[in-house]
């Protein structure tokens, strides 16, 4: 599976920051404004209770230096705005009334009263800016003890800010990269509010940043049973399921990241993109597909399509063993290349000359993987009268050209390639097999003599092109005359370093040396007198292969010896004949 570098939230993470901080940054600019309705009497109970409670809130968070309480008449004031009553302020009501009135913080308070006088309080305070809910304990109290609830709410007030500020250092500590630390204060303020959800998602994010995946994962899935429409923590969820090699997760919450937004193309295609880099082409491919079914004209959908498709086609050629190494296309990624092609060429029927020259080039690249000859050549030349300067056209075209038996055309397009990009890094060496897998070796010494010129480290490899092919199809076949012809080419390069000539020296030695004991065996005048320069030759060219013999484990010692034996077998023929 495709694995790529890390991907960056960092937009998402600043935005997150920004939300969870803002009532504390608030305080930059003065006291939180936070609003107390009086607590809702649920069931009858008396209201007195209610309205008396929260005025004696409202006095003890008056008392706080960095909290004020909104006064009863201000509320009031913008109740009547609304056209509302202070006993029709539920909490959503509540919260939507401090978005309006600019409060940082709210209190939604309810309570029940028992036959005896007794009433139990439940209440939470709610930060504005994030929405998150800070659940107080259950408080009670008898009739006319409104300042024993209005204390326990005060006192869990307390907690509340505590686990705003460790929140904040949290967040803090995680814009600089301090993970450790971020960690600590993340867990300290889900100590004092467990259902923190956006404390939650951060210390999720911090987890990811530091590379702890399997936590991050866990601690989002949290997240998301807490409130399953988290847009932030799906994609996080997705992309890190990716990168876990959970490819099906991963594609589950793709798809519940995007049926919050389903006709947002780019969305779709972000987020596709995201599937795609943690390593799962086909995963982003049916991310594009729904949203193709949906709009099938959208030419920047099939854009995204076709590159995932190659991706993927690619992806299955790199892993079927013996595919990349001349086996011919892997099956399963033939269908990949044929999407491809599909999605590429309805974006070049939209685009035309505007076409990205990688999408024409990956036509002609699937069209050559699936041995599609005369349609790579024709798109090919359809693609450079509109990219006529493009060598990466005029490369794979060569290519198409090349295979289809077309040599000497295949040789004029890398030309051209040369041409337009002179310092093009492998035109000339390809010309150079491609001429030597034609037995054309004369004509790849001449082109291949001056890519050594320029550099020698390409001499090297010229060089090895040559000796590749004249050991395999000579040496090895015993074509000992076809390989010390081919290897004396070779040792024509220029720039040739000292070991590469010792290697070339010993192996046309021993070509020369092995087609010299054939061409003796009849072992009269005539093939004594042929064969005594050959011997003569091939131990000089031993006494000239340096140490290569010893790195290929030869005994070039009794090859030497052998070879001065022959000699004087010949020399000896040659004396008694005369």
């Amino acid at each position: 599976m495709l694995r790529v570098t890390k991907f960056a939230f960092t937009l998402l993470a600043a935005a997150f920051l920004v939300g969870t901080s803002a009532s504390l940054r608030a305080q930059e600019l003065g006291r939180f404004r936070v609003l107390i309705p009086n607590f809702e009497a649920l069931d009858g109970a008396n209201k007195k209770f209610g309205e008396k409670s929260a005025e004696e809130l409202r006095d003890l968070i008056n008392t706080l230096a960095t909290h004020q309480s909104i006064e009863k008449k201000e509320i009031e004031q913008n109740l009547k705005r609304f056209k509302m009553k202070m006993e029709e302020l539920d909490c959503i009501k509540t919260r939507q009334l401090a978005s309006q009135m600019n409060a940082q913080v709210a209190l939604c308070a309810s309570y029940t009263e028992s036959a005896d006088k007794q009433f139990t309080v439940n209440a939470s305070f709610w930060d504005i800016a994030s929405s998150e809910e800070f659940k107080v304990d259950q408080a009670t109290a008898r009739e006319k003890e409104e300042q024993v609830a209005a204390q326990a709410m005060f006192d869990q007030f307390d907690r509340y800010v505590q686990q705003i500020r460790f929140a904040q250092f949290c967040g803090e500590y995680a814009q600089s990269q301090q993970w450790d630390n971020a960690l600590r204060n993340c867990d300290q303020a889900l100590e004092l509010n467990p259902n923190a959800v956006g404390t939650r998602y951060q210390r999720a994010r911090i987890l990811y940043e530091a590379d702890r995946y399997p936590e991050a994962l866990t601690e989002l899935e949290q997240v998301l049973e807490r409130d399953p429409f988290h847009e932030d923590a799906l994609q996080l969820a997705g992309f890190i399921s990716a990168k876990e090699g959970q490819d099906d997760q991963a594609r589950e919450y793709y798809s519940q990241y995007l049926e919050l937004n389903p006709a947002n193309a780019s969305v779709r295609m972000k987020i596709a993109y995201d599937l795609a880099q943690a390593g799962d082409p086909v995963g982003a491919m049916q991310l594009i597909q729904v949203g193709l079914d949906v709009d099938p004209e959208n030419a920047d959908l099939w854009e995204q399509y076709g590159g995932f498709a190659f991706a993927a086609a690619l992806e299955i050629q790199q892993s079927t063993p013996g595919a990349e190494n001349g086996g011919g296309v892997a099956p399963e990624a033939v269908d990949y290349y044929r999407k491809a092609i599909e999605a590429y060429q309805k974006v070049y029927a939209v685009k035309g000359a505007d076409t990205p020259v990688g999408h024409l080039r990956n036509i002609i690249a699937a069209y050559i993987q699936l041995d599609e000859l005369d349609e790579a050549i024709s798109m090919a030349e359809r693609a450079l009268q509109s990219h006529q300067d493009e060598d990466a056209i005029w490369s794979y075209y060569a290519d198409a050209l090349q295979r289809q038996g077309k040599l000497d055309e295949a040789i004029a397009a890398l030309d051209r390639v040369k041409e337009i990009n002179p310092s093009h890094p492998s035109a000339s060496l390809r010309q150079g097999n491609w001429l030597i897998q034609a037995g054309r070796v004369p004509d790849a010494v001449r082109i291949l003599s001056g890519v050594a010129a320029a550099d020698p480290q390409q001499a090297e490899t010229a060089a090895r092109l040559i000796f590749a092919d004249a050991y395999a199809n000579g040496v090895q076949k015993e074509r000992y005359d076809y390989a010390s012809t081919n290897i004396a080419a070779a040792k024509q390069l220029p720039n040739l370093s000292a070991a590469m000539k010792n290697q070339l020296n010993f192996w046309q030695g021993y070509a020369i040396f092995q087609g010299a004991v054939k061409s003796q065996q009849p072992q009269t005048l005539e093939t004594a007198r042929a064969t005594l320069p050959r011997f003569q030759q091939a131990l000089q060219l031993f006494q000239q292969s340096g140490d290569y013999p010893r790195t290929v484990n030869v005994n070039i010692n009794q090859l030497m010896t052998n070879a001065n034996t022959y000699i004087e077998i010949q020399e000896a023929i040659i004396k008694r004949g005369r």
